[in-house]
């Protein structure tokens, strides 16, 4: 029987105040060596504070930091298996592109001979071809281009773990997209863990292995993107990531819950239309919201609550829909797909 593989890094129950403001309320989260991690949640949720504990700028009040099996609760960012990306590059202007990759190789004074070539490897596993961009400055260069030369400058250390702070953040749509899929190529490539911390709902879903979806300092919940998407444990979780209607219910045993269901598994029916077994709520349309590859119809039940239903868009210049504003209409699921949350 194969032994489990111990994590690369583990809060155990760590917490960070400022003043009277609970920043990290008992934070606790396992990471597996060469995982593509995030710390997803709104501003103000403590996940650029959880970041700053696993970096060092911060230290726990409470509880511990491990890293590699050893308690680095204490130890400062340089003592710690780490490399950063930080939100804003933080590159030296007045460094050449292979001396801001070179940086950190020279604090630690590793011979001059071998930091020329690591630093034209990483720029090259960042996709910058050394001859071109390794003279130039900063300034010289496009965001996406100081996005990678940042990346260089952590990857040239060859840490066990990557600390990205919302990295892309200042990109352009496209090229945040592109660069999305590269650094998921890059952790696989090298095996290092990254941990991302990240406000962007699809950015998260899109590159990770696993999410630690996080609320008002705590922890709401850990899974994989199908995980958090399509089996959220709270009302929180659940309108976080995607959007999702809320439904009151009761058990077979008489307990009352509350379920979520994604707009995508909402079906739309005439009145009287609904197949069996299938949990049904009258309404009426209220507008239709065009969304490009999907449409929301929204429609406002009998007690007044408005859910949105989304179809696909097979070409409303061709196919237009048959849901016109002020049709009754039946808004049905099948209750597989409602998720009863946690009280």
């Amino acid at each position: 029987m194969t032994a489990p593989v111990p994590p690369v890094l583990s809060l155990d129950a760590v917490s960070r105040r400022f003043g009277r403001t609970v920043a990290v309320d008992g934070v606790s989260l396992d990471v597996a060596p060469g995982e593509f991690f995030s710390l997803l949640g709104p501003s103000g949720c403590g996940k650029t504070t959880t970041l700053r504990l696993i970096a060092g700028f911060e230290r726990p009040d409470t509880g511990r930091v491990q890293m590699l099996g050893e308690d680095v609760s204490a130890r400062r960012p340089y003592e710690r298996p780490i490399g950063m990306v930080f939100q804003n590059y933080a590159l030296f202007p007045h460094l050449s592109v292979a001396g801001n990759v070179a940086f950190g190789l020279e604090e630690r004074r590793v011979a001059k001979a071998e930091v020329t070539g690591r630093v034209a490897r990483a720029l090259e596993l960042v996709r910058l071809d050394p001859d071109e961009f390794a003279h130039r400055r900063p300034s010289e260069l496009s965001g996406g281009q100081r996005q990678r030369v940042a990346l260089a400058r952590a990857l040239v250390l060859e840490p066990p773990i990557l600390l990205l702070d919302e990295p892309l953040a200042a990109l352009d749509l496209q090229l945040r997209k592109e660069m999305q899929f590269e650094l998921k190529a890059l952790n696989r490539r090298l095996g290092i863990t990254f941990i991302l911390v990240t406000h962007d709902q699809e950015e998260a879903l899109v590159m990770s292995d696993r999410i630690a979806v996080m609320h008002a300092g705590r922890v709401e919940q850990v899974g994989t993107p199908a995980e958090v998407y399509e089996a959220p444990r709270t009302a929180f979780v659940a309108e976080f990531i995607g959007e999702a209607n809320f439904f009151d219910g009761m058990t077979a045993d008489g307990r009352a819950v509350r379920v979520a269901v994604r707009p995508e598994w909402l079906d739309l029916h005439r009145p009287g239309m609904s197949p069996a077994g299938e949990t049904i709520r009258a309404g009426v349309v209220r507008e239709t919201i065009f969304l490009g590859e999907t449409l929301h119809v929204v429609v406002v039940l009998a007690d007044g609550q408005a859910v949105r239903v989304a179809l696909r868009n097979e070409g409303l210049l061709t196919k237009p829909l048959p849901w016109a504003a002020g049709e009754p209409v039946e808004v049905a699921w099948h209750p597989d797909d409602a998720q009863v949350l946690a009280e």
